[in-house]
This record gives structure tokens, sequence and C-alpha cells, in this order.
């Protein structure tokens, strides 16, 4: 070995101790790294190559207008403040008809405020038909009145 062998040594110790590092921190926030890091690391066979699921995002089950119904906006600008930003863009790509494209440069709080404002207004077209009117209903023909 060379003199020169010792500073490489502790500069690939460093790199490598970094990369672990970051490696354990990628697979505490993401499950489907931390099973694919599992299998890899469990695996007796030096050679087998881990498939990586290609899924689509899963689509949001979340109905904001649902919500803004039952608990009101200061309840949905609460449970919409605990959603990850990318579940907030499948939010208000699906109550609207914005692109995901349209989607990358819109910050986080505008994000929340046009989930509202979406919200609000497809909760109101709504309830507009639910309005009674009484100049659209003709009195009943009630046949004991007319005795």
């Amino acid at each position: 070995m060379s003199k020169s062998n010792p500073p490489n040594l502790k500069n690939l110790e460093i790199k490598l101790k970094n990369l672990v590092e970051c490696v354990l921190n990628k697979a505490a926030t993401d499950s489907e790294f931390a099973h694919q890091l599992e299998e890899i690391l469990l695996s007796e066979s030096l050679r087998k190559i881990v498939s990586t699921r290609k899924n689509k995002p899963a689509r949001s089950s979340f109905n904001s207008v649902d919500y803004l119904h039952q608990y009101g906006e200061d309840k949905l600008r609460d449970e919409l403040e605990s959603k990850v930003d990318v579940e907030l863009k499948q939010i208000l790509q699906a109550g609207s008809n914005k692109k995901n494209k349209d989607l990358e440069s819109i910050e986080r709080q505008q994000l929340i405020d046009e989930i509202i404002a979406n919200a609000n207004r497809v909760l109101k077209q709504g309830s507009s038909f639910l309005q009674v009117n009484d100049a659209a209903h003709p009195p009943s023909n009630n046949s004991s009145a007319a005795d």
C-alpha cells in the first residue's frame, strides 16, 4: 500500500457513512423504498436484482367538497394542512381542470386556498338545486279544500 491510501480510505469511509445515512433517511419516509431495501439486505444471493414496482400514483380518495359540507371550512383547512404537497396536488387536480404540469409552480398555501375555493364553489352549486322556490311549485290540488 502506498502512503496515499489512508487519506483515500478515510474519504471513502466518510462517503459511505453519508450514503448509509441518506439511505436510512429515505427508508424512514418511503415505505416502498424501505421494502426494496429490506429485500436486498435479507437476500442470500448477491446477484438478485430487486424488481421495482411501477405503480401509478395512488389517487387521493379525499373529497374536499364532502369534508367541507360535513365539518366546515376551518376543519377542511386543518385537514389539508396535514397532507403532503403531492396529495394536495392530486386533490386539486381531481377537483379542477388543472393539469399536473400547471400544479408544479403553485406554492403549498395557494394549493390549499384553491382546493377550499373549488370545494366552496361546488358545494354552493349543488345547494342551489336544493333550494325550494314557491313560484316554481304551484299550490297542490287538495280536493277537500274545494268542497
